[in-house]
């Protein structure tokens, strides 16, 4: 009896290690539900091989990995939009805090903002000299008054209350363009509370390094969980499809147009999160895609 099991699950492990070699070069997508159906019969497999314990512990394992590699936890869709509005205007659940955030017909979601120049420190004069008490007047009847202008805004933000799993997987679609002057920021990601002060925060820096920041934020600070130093071009004419998740046990994974950039474990945040934010610090960018799901617990 217990060859026979051994040489069944032999034979399967066969079949699903030729199918894993097929799915390498077309993994299926996200939710294809023929696949998640075989890994769930996988699972209820394993469960029963497991309270038997007759089966070679080493066959199970690699059963097991083989259901992890293709499982899809993350099966609620929590908000898919490609921001295609023929309106030219944000569906209703999003608010632009500040800034400017546009549908592009064709495009999609268009964000672009120019950090405010730096000023140069002025000279400091000697107020008791008699020279700079003469300009002092001079200036005061030559030059007209200032009005006060408001304070410029230090990003363009926008965000949507939803509720976000905390174990979710992120994907969207982007094409970007590094800002005239001054250094260039996106962030984007869930967070925690009206204020949006808690959270994870995925930060693009365009021609910097590190060109990836994956952030655990908190009011007032902010702690880096992991970063990319290698090239990453999002300047080319072309979108490129970026990918986030998030498991139940809190390891984050990024993925560049298929490309793994960094993986990454935190527990910071153990809850639900309130929303999605996207901050523009500098640069131009477009989104032509949104997609978020959530593991179902």
């Amino acid at each position: 009896m217990l060859i026979c099991r051994s040489l069944f699950l032999s034979v399967l492990l066969t079949t699903l290690w030729i199918g894993s070699l097929h799915a390498q070069a077309q993994r299926p997508q996200p939710g294809e539900a023929r696949t998640l159906e075989i890994v769930d019969q996988l699972k209820d497999i394993i469960q029963r091989l497991e309270k038997s314990r007759t089966t070679d512990p080493v066959v199970l394992q690699q059963i097991r990995d083989l259901v992890r590699r293709y499982d899809w936890p993350w099966r609620a869709k929590i908000l898919s939009t490609d921001f295609s509005d023929s309106n030219y205007r944000l569906e209703s659940s999003w608010v632009i805090d500040q800034g400017d955030f546009r549908v592009a017909r064709g495009a999609g979601l268009r964000t672009a903002f120019v950090p405010p120049a730096r000023s140069a420190p002025q000279k400091k004069e000697e107020g008791s000299s008699l020279g700079g008490i003469i300009g002092g007047i001079f200036r005061g009847m030559t030059e007209p008054e200032r009005s006060d202008q408001p304070a410029q805004p230090s990003a363009a933000e926008i965000h949507t209350e939803v509720r976000i799993n905390n174990a979710f997987a992120l994907s969207l679609q982007i094409d970007a363009r590094a800002p005239s002057q001054g250094d260039g920021r996106l962030e984007f990601g869930p967070y925690l509370g009206r204020e949006r002060s808690y959270g994870y925060r995925l930060a693009y820096n365009p021609g910097r390094r590190p060109a990836f920041e994956l952030l655990r934020v908190s009011p007032g600070r902010s702690a880096v969980v992991e970063i990319y130093q290698g090239n990453v071009d999002l300047d080319d004419g072309r979108p490129h499809n970026l990918e986030w998740r998030r498991a139940t046990d809190g390891e984050m994974v990024v993925i560049l147009d298929g490309k793994e950039l960094l993986r990454a474990l935190d527990r910071g945040a153990a809850d639900d999160f309130d929303g999605f934010t996207m901050v523009n610090s500098g640069g131009e960018y477009t989104i032509s895609r949104l997609e978020i799901f959530g593991a179902t617990r």
